[in-house]
This record gives structure tokens, sequence and C-alpha cells, in this order.
């Protein structure tokens, strides 16, 4: 049964980064409302924004990111990330597209598309009148904070998610 169960991410990818993305945020959130925010009663809208957001973005937008569009910029990429580290270390190349993949991800997508859509995301689903612009100062007021606590996290986390796991393997 393993064995056919393992296969499932591998020869379905996007589809099972929709579905994990979309439970993992959303599962995340409860977790977040009942155990830190001791919320007597759960905020649904606000679950079902983190699990549309999970499936949009998470699933869907970084998905297209990592694996076709990081594929076509690094060509290079999944042959290094399949190599054992002996041979990473040595291999100038393979670290040059690892750590522009790093860049890429989390000094331009993080703060100039992830954070904004987080943002904008959350403005149309939960606020009663969407207003963009207020999304955008909302962001642009937790900056620095959001970006800290984001690098602290994604940069080790994705410099070994770059380095180890293939293409498909990156949601």
């Amino acid at each position: 049964m393993w064995r056919i169960l393992k296969r499932i991410p591998a020869q379905h990818p996007l589809a099972f980064g929709l579905g994990i993305s979309t439970v993992k945020t959303s599962a995340c959130d409860l977790l977040v409302q009942v155990a830190i925010e001791r919320k007597k009663e759960i905020d649904w809208k606000r679950n079902v924004f983190f699990g549309l957001f999970g499936f949009t973005y998470l699933g869907g937008f970084q998905y297209a990111l990592y694996v076709p569009i990081f594929g076509r910029i690094f060509p290079k990429a999944a042959e290094f990330a399949a190599k054992p580290i002996k041979e990473k270390v040595k291999d100038g190349e393979g670290l040059k597209a690892l750590f522009g993949q790093l860049f890429l991800d989390q000094f331009v997508v993080s703060p100039f598309i992830y954070f904004p859509a987080f943002y904008a995301f959350g403005e149309a689903c939960c606020a009663e009148k969407p207003d963009f612009s207020r999304a955008m100062d909302a962001y642009k007021e937790n900056m620095k904070e959001d970006l800290m606590a984001c690098w602290k996290i994604w940069v080790p986390s994705m410099l070994l998610n770059f380095s180890l796991m293939p293409l498909w393997g990156r949601m």
C-alpha cells in the first residue's frame, strides 16, 4: 500500500500540491484559532480564506513557479537536486542555480508577489467592503516584520527544498 501511495505525488504533483496546500493551510488556521487564539467559536469565513489561499497561491501559483518556471530558468536544477552532497559542493553551476532560485523566491517573489497577494486575498475574502489600497497599506505597515519572519523560516527551508527535492516534490 505504501508503495502505491508514495507514487501519487510524483505521478500527480499539481493535484497533490493543490490538495496538500489546501488542507495544510486550513488546518494550520484551525490550530491557531483553537490553540493559540483560544476562540470559543471557529471563524469559518477566515478558515475558508486560508483554504482558498492555500489552494490558489500555495498550491497553484507556487507549483507553476517552482516546477515549470524555475525548471526553465534553471535547467540544471533537477539534476543538481538529485546529486549526492559530495557532488553538489563541487558543482559551481548547480550552486549558482540553487542560490538564484533562493534569491528569486525570497527576495523577489515573497516581497513583491506573495505578501501583496496574501493581503489582497485577505481583503477580498474577509472585509465587508474590500479596499485593495487598504490591503497594500497594511502590507506596507507590516512589511519589515513580515519579511523578517518569512526569511528566518523560509530562507533555510527553501535552501534545503531547492537543493534536495526533485522539481515535482517542491510543494
